[in-house]
């Protein structure tokens, strides 16, 4: 882990979700706060049970959400990618974490350590509630990885987990987009074997909806895999 400037770019990418919802005060609360952190692959700003921190905005690169499952152990859930923004638990419940993030590659994050986000919480009425609406919002992904995981079909399931991958806003899909993702960690995400998640990438790629790579999965055609996931 290294610290690091912020650039205008950076900037502009950690306002392309939750923060570029937010009012400009309280954008420019954040950019007077933020710090710049740098992370290798595998790396963890923190695990299942750490004492509560700050949060972090991924401006380059991506980080895994791992939870601790009494049946599986420590399993991949989501993975978020640029203008994401996470760590706000503890914040509303004063407990340790109880998620693990590690870096899936190189990657770059805006860190508010706590004292920060006490100052902006404090620093004009309503910054309180503009930041802990992070909850609500990050609520609404962990609600999608649930209902992604109760869809039957196996196919259907997968693009449903490959379009939440993709979508780094709302509605956001563009085709052309790379996210650097394995076989073993789409299996693990969408609870099907390697060998069937293998199947199923190749039958998506001989339809030209994706391109598969290694490492990672590159999308082409949004709308078909949509249909796909959502028949």
């Amino acid at each position: 882990m290294g610290q690091h400037s912020m650039s205008k770019r950076h900037w502009e990418v950690a306002n392309l979700g939750w923060l570029g919802e937010r009012s400009s005060k309280f954008r420019q609360e954040v950019r007077n706060h933020v710090l710049v952190r740098r992370y290798s692959s595998g790396d963890y700003p923190h695990h299942v049970g750490d004492e509560a921190g700050g949060i972090y905005g991924v401006i380059e690169g991506s980080f895994g959400t791992y939870a601790a499952s009494e049946a599986a152990g420590i399993v991949l859930g989501h993975i978020f990618r640029k203008g994401a923004w996470f760590g706000q638990g503890p914040i509303t419940s004063g407990k340790p974490r109880y998620l693990s993030f590690k870096a899936m590659e190189a990657s770059v994050i805006l860190y508010l350590p706590p004292s920060a986000l006490n100052q902006i919480a404090h620093s004009f009425p309503g910054a309180e509630r503009e930041l802990m609406s992070l909850s609500e919002y990050n609520q609404l992904i962990m609600t999608r990885v649930v209902s992604d995981l109760l869809i039957r079909k196996t196919d259907c399931r997968i693009a449903a987990v490959l379009l939440r991958l993709f979508e780094i806003i709302p509605n956001g899909l563009r085709a052309g987009d790379t996210c650097r993702l394995t076989q073993s960690e789409l299996s693990e995400m969408t609870n099907t074997s390697r060998h069937t998640a293998n199947t199923v990438l190749k039958s998506f790629e001989l339809k030209g909806w994706i391109e598969v790579s290694y490492g990672s999965i590159t999308l082409m055609r949004p709308d078909e895999l949509r249909r796909c996931a959502y028949a």
